[in-house]
């Protein structure tokens, strides 16, 4: 599950070329009108409407002419050029606005001429700032997509640096597959060779892999057909050779894209606006902070509780599985004993879930007040920190356990294609009756597949209702 790589890059920077323009417009304004002891040109109207067309003219050349094409592969001379090409444009442009509305005579070609200067010079630093700083950390950015490169060990050089030297801003290639030897252990370019044809799927499920390159010879189609499918099931982004487009490959999504200047078909499970993307996070920044404001709270309220019945720390962490198999840490408030994770193995024969989660009725690990907070589920209001972080949404699959997420089988992980939720279907579907995880994985590869915001409010509803009434908890 995704989003456009191009509207990222575009958006991110233009946000910034938007702040750099405002910040110029207005520190010229105020060298001209500094001797301006009243500072009566701060409530002249005329300052915010002409600040609003640059940013207007800013966004029309942006639409207009692409100036970010190729940004992540120029050296700084083209950049210099796009950046006076994309000036020259809006200063052009606001001329013609302010002759076409009658504001020319009025306007100040100081800070005309030297908010553009300023533009230029912040685009200019601010774009090899940024350049330098996604590419040199793109490696340990959450956003960046992992990848591995399936191919032959004739071509497996040359895509690797294909791949590589295209520099492209949230990919990182973190191991090759080759299909027809067993190289596992070498390397290309510093770049370990990870698994061979045999291995490959297992390899995918225990690793944190969001993207597969394919670059196989023609000939194979029907294998190819094969592990393509099997990469979806996985919840995994695939990219193969444009000849392939006409494959016969269940997929919610399968587009035209260029990975390392090769033409590619992708196929992945959702595609995602980049609008939807913003609004998600926003409504899970807003969120995590009001959590943490209840979670503050109740903290002062349930801390002594806690730390009577049962010595230990307040707060229990714990690894978690993420997006495709990145690790993290959950917060929970404490409500077993602080032995709960060893005496888990003593119990195993006790499990009510069939499959790879664990649940018990009347738990011997839980605490007395644990059984409270655990049926009011306020044990996870830390969680609202993971939230903040980006480790989790407000609404998502739930994160398994790292042993769980050991036993997985490939069709298992694609509930991890995307982040993982505070509350979801399952939350609010009687989760106590529920004891099939496989059920439990169609419910969850159901929600990502059919993801909308709309649906999220609705499971954030119900949740409200669940914990109110304290149904379906243990």
């Amino acid at each position: 599950m995704g989003v456009k790589r191009s509207q990222v890059q575009n958006f991110i920077i233009y946000i910034g070329d938007v702040v750099g323009i405002t910040i110029g417009y207005f520190i010229m304004t105020y060298i001209r009108f500094y001797y301006d002891i009243t500072m009566a040109w701060t409530k002249d109207s005329k300052v915010i409407y002409r600040w609003l067309i640059a940013i207007f003219v800013l966004t029309l050349v942006y639409l207009m002419f692409n100036p970010n094409l190729d940004f992540f592969k120029r050296k700084f001379g083209k950049e210099f050029l796009c950046n006076l090409k994309t000036n020259i444009a809006a200063a052009a442009l606001m001329a013609t606005i302010a002759y076409l509305i009658d504001d020319a005579r009025d306007y100040s070609r100081f800070i005309y001429l030297t908010t553009m200067v300023f533009s230029f010079v912040w685009m200019q630093v601010s774009h090899c700032i940024y350049r330098w700083y996604i590419l040199t950390y793109r490696k340990y950015s959450s956003i960046t997509r992992k990848m591995l490169i399936i191919t032959t060990h004739d071509k497996a050089d040359e895509v690797v640096r294909n791949i590589v030297k295209e520099k492209t801003w949230n990919l990182w290639v973190t191991g090759i597959i080759i299909t027809d030897r067993d190289h596992v252990g070498k390397k290309i370019l510093d770049i370990p060779i990870v698994a061979n044809r045999d291995t490959m799927f297992q390899y995918a499920v225990r690793e944190v892999v969001d993207e597969v390159f394919l670059h196989v010879p023609y000939e194979e189609d029907e294998q190819i057909r094969k592990v393509v499918q099997q990469f979806e099931e996985m919840g995994i982004t695939v990219d193969l050779n444009i000849r392939l487009f006409e494959m016969d490959v269940e997929s919610s999504t399968k587009y035209l894209d260029k990975i390392g200047g090769y033409h590619t078909v992708t196929f992945a499970a959702k595609e995602m606006p980049l609008h939807m993307i913003a609004l998600k996070r926003a409504m899970d920044i807003l969120g995590g902070l009001v959590g943490l404001a209840i979670t503050a709270v109740v903290t002062i309220i349930l801390g002594p509780l806690i730390k009577l019945e049962s010595p230990g720390p307040l707060f229990f962490s714990q690894k978690r599985v993420g997006r495709n198999g990145r690790i993290f840490k959950i917060y929970k408030f404490r409500s077993m004993y602080q032995d709960a994770e060893e005496r888990k193995k003593e119990l195993m024969e006790q499990n009510e879930m069939d499959g790879f989660m664990f649940k018990m009725k009347d738990d011997p690990r839980i605490t007395k007040i644990g059984k409270f907070i655990r049926k009011t589920s306020l044990d996870e209001l830390p969680q609202f920190l993971n939230v903040l972080k980006g480790d989790m949404s407000l609404v998502g699959t739930r994160p398994p356990t790292v042993d769980e997420f050991e036993q997985y089988e490939g069709y298992h992980k694609r509930r991890l294609s995307m982040t993982p939720g505070l509350t979801g279907v399952w939350q609010v579907s009687g989760r106590s009756d529920i004891v099939d995880f496989e059920e439990i994985v169609a419910m969850d590869v159901d929600y990502i597949c059919n993801w909308s915001l709309k649906r999220d409010f609705e499971i954030i509803l119900k949740t409200v209702m669940v914990v109110l009434n304290s149904s379906g908890a243990r």
